[in-house]
């Protein structure tokens, strides 16, 4: 996932997030555009961190699995 999709989309969660709170509470949903953009850049924040993790979580994956095939053909060695 690429990093605007993840910051975009948590971003529009965000503004969702807001809404709704807004229309719990039944206050006027757009009177405040200010506050959408705090949740919207809060979340956004929130997705860029996400896809940072992701990458390192992959990358760290990647490693442990090439440290596994490079034992089990150490063992296939040895067995044959």
């Amino acid at each position: 996932m690429s990093v605007i999709t993840s910051v975009s989309g948590f971003a529009a969660f965000g503004v969702l997030v807001r809404t709704y709170a807004l229309g719990l509470q039944k206050r006027p949903l757009f009177s405040n555009p200010a506050s959408h953009l705090a949740a919207a850049v809060a979340f956004g924040g929130v997705g860029y961190f996400m896809n940072g993790l992701l990458d390192r979580q992959n990358a760290l994956i990647e490693g442990k699995k090439d440290i596994l095939l490079q034992h089990r053909a150490k063992a296939e060695e040895i067995a044959a």
